[in-house]
């Protein structure tokens, strides 16, 4: 049976990071947290999010009445999200409505950066839990967007809506601190006396860290400032730059593991150095060893949070890049990487490099960059499989409609490949009384075509991925697998419009379509049921090497783009009153339409792959379509891509395939 959590309340004073991850010491396994609040204060928000992304167990988080602000931000870190029936989700910017600052100008900036990075990490926080990217969450958030349960779901900030259950109340908040509240919580607020106290005197009362003589000398809570190194405060532009320097330091990803977020306030108000700070955070960050706590139990039972997974190697490497591509195809939906939808290229070369155990809590976010692509990381790699994975799903969105008409074999090398026929029939002969079989050869075939390689390079700098500009991804990869695809369109298409449309010379000296090769009708033949008929009777009058009877049965009909419409209506079943108005060809053959065909007239007959033998392609080892390969940049600086792909494809038989020329 799942334990229970209620959070109700004012999110920092009625309860915070400390109270829940004491209460989630108690328990293991599910729980059903119960979350109603209109908010509180921002820090706060953010550390009960990391508090219970840890936790190992399955959450539930139920939302009773409301959750805004600060408590949207906790119900993003639930594994299943519920609204109840009536209850309110409200997004928008973090704000902070009273500071304990002079109110200088320069004091407002600093005030205002640090709500730019609250915002920031908070709008990462909700891409991870929605799917949706970046700017789409900056606008929602800047709208200060109220959601009903149904249209929670239908954001992705919720999974279900239960329409069951009793309605619970609000929690009371002043809901006039904000914007665009409905009319119905500030008539509440108004009529209840609903006030907002920020003061973190209730909470602190009831915590045992308190210290109950105020006549000792007080001392800072460790959670606040674990190293009291008093900054020089004199100067308001040196403040400035110690308060974004802590802030800076402070959202980072392997920072936030030790509870930066919680401690930051914290910092500037004691007067913590830079310095302090950071040697702190490498401490605890050596402190917790990640690589040895984490265990296979540990690692099938965490939560889910970018920068926390306790996962790695290949495994954790599958889940970043099926959250990544979902941001470069908005039609792919992530299954095990939907933690990972909402991050950053920078966020995930920090993820890299913490699993090679490098910290990267003081570079900056290009310097880190720059050792995920250049070092020891899974980073580079990571990159390649989403770019595989973007270009493969166009190079299968754009193939060849000839290529279904065409057999693929294996080729080992680059050589000449032969086919293979049977100098007799094959027709198995009466044995003598002898007990005598006679033999029938096997001959390679004179017609060749062999493995080319067709390729193209090209990089992506260090500049876009620090900017986490997805376009090379989103744009490029799809336009060269579309490209590979189109290569292999044309060479199908060009091999049936050689030597003027008759196609390729064979090996006894005719082309494919040929009087003497029985493929060719006599003249432009206008497509009807009457023409396939013809074409039909002359393949099925194919004969083999040896002058038997091969019986060829049409199954694909080729046309370009200008007889498309005509062929169905060719090939349109028909409901006849009588035996001679039924179409034959209903049903029997499949129509492939070729836009590169130069000839708007000719059209095409022939057998599936194989039977017999006509068109073949193959790719070198047997790797289909476009490879991507990877290797650190040279001439760019950042990461160099090679897009190859061995392909041929050649006619090795004129006995399944018929045509009607052009006008």
């Amino acid at each position: 049976m799942a334990h229970e959590l209620a959070l109700n309340g004012i999110v920092g004073i009625d309860f915070d990071a400390e109270t829940v991850s004491d209460a989630l010491a108690l328990i293991s396994g599910p729980v059903r947290i119960r979350l109603n609040s209109g908010g509180g204060i921002a820090f706060d928000g953010t550390a009960i999010h990391s508090v219970l992304s840890g936790y190992r167990g399955h959450k539930t988080i139920t939302v009773q009445g409301i959750a805004a602000s600060a408590a949207s931000v906790i119900m993003m870190a639930g594994d299943r999200i519920e609204m109840s029936a009536g209850s309110v989700l409200m997004i928008h910017d973090p704000s902070q409505d009273i500071t304990s600052y002079r109110g200088t100008s320069e004091e407002h900036r600093r005030v205002a950066e640090s709500l730019d990075k609250i915002c920031d990490a908070v709008a990462q926080i909700y891409a991870q839990r929605s799917g949706k990217p970046i700017s789409e969450i900056q606008k929602i958030m800047a709208a200060e967007s109220w959601f009903t349960p149904e249209e929670a779901v239908a954001a992705g900030f919720a999974d279900a809506a239960p329409a069951d259950g009793k309605q619970a109340p609000p929690a009371e908040f002043d809901y006039r601190a904000y914007a665009h509240s409905p009319s119905n919580l500030i008539h509440m607020s108004v009529q209840n006396d609903w006030i907002n106290d920020f003061s973190k005197a209730p909470i602190m009362a009831n915590q045992s860290t308190v210290q109950a003589d105020i006549s000792e000398p007080k001392v800072a809570p460790a959670s606040l400032a674990p190293v009291m190194s008093a900054a020089d405060r004199s100067d308001p532009r040196k403040e400035l730059k110690r308060v974004t320097a802590l802030t800076n330091l402070a959202m980072q990803p392997l920072a936030q593991r030790v509870g930066s977020t919680t401690r930051l306030e914290g910092w500037i108000d004691e007067g913590v150095t830079f310095e302090a700070a950071q040697a702190f955070v490498l401490s605890e960050l050596a402190a917790q060893s990640p690589v040895t706590r984490r265990s296979s139990d540990e690692a099938r039972s965490c939560g889910v949070s970018v920068g926390h997974s306790w996962e790695s190697g290949d495994a954790l490497n599958s889940k970043i890049v099926d959250g990544i591509y979902s941001r470069v195809n908005r039609a792919h939906q992530p299954t095990m990487g939907r933690e990972f939808a909402g991050a950053s290229l920078s966020e995930i070369a920090d993820i890299c490099l913490q699993q090679n155990g490098k910290s990267t809590a003081m570079a900056s976010v290009a310097s880190r960059v720059e050792m995920a692509l250049h070092g020891t990381s899974d980073f580079p790699s990571i990159l390649r499989d989403v770019g595989n994975m973007s270009l493969s799903n166009a190079y299968e969105a754009a193939q060849s409609a000839i290529k279904q008409t065409s057999r693929e074999i294996a080729a080992s090398n680059f050589r000449s490949l032969h086919s293979v026929k049977v100098s007799a029939g094959p027709d198995l002969e009466e044995v003598n009384e002898h007990g005598e079989f006679r033999s029938g050869t096997v001959e390679e075939g004179d017609e060749t075509f062999a493995v080319k390689t067709y390729g193209k390079i090209f990089g992506i700098t260090r500049q876009a991925i620090v900017n986490d500009d997805l376009d090379v991804f989103s744009n490029m990869f799809p336009l060269l697998g579309q490209g590979a695809a189109n290569t292999e369109a044309k060479l199908f298409a060009g091999l049936l419009e050689e030597s003027t449309g008759l196609g390729p010379k064979l090996s006894d000296g005719k082309t494919l379509f040929h009087a003497d090769h029985g493929n060719l009708a006599q003249a432009s033949a206008t497509l009807s049921v009457a023409s396939l008929g013809t074409a039909r009777v002359a393949m099925r009058r194919q004969t083999g090497l040896a002058g038997d009877s091969i019986n060829v049965v049409p199954a694909f009909l080729v046309v370009p783009p200008e007889l498309e419409t005509l062929a169905e209506q060719v090939l349109t079943e028909i409901a006849a009153s009588e035996v001679a108005n039924a179409n034959p060809f209903a049903g029997k053959l499949k129509l492939l339409v070729e836009p590169r065909f130069t000839s708007a007239t000719a059209w095409y007959l022939c057998a599936a792959p194989g039977a017999p033998d006509g068109l073949q392609h193959a790719y070198l080892d047997g790797v289909t379509g476009p490879q991507l390969f990877t290797r650190e940049g040279f001439e760019v600086d950042g990461v160099e891509y090679k897009v190859r792909m061995d392909f041929g494809a050649g006619f090795t038989d004129h006995r399944g395939w018929y045509m009607s020329p052009s006008a």
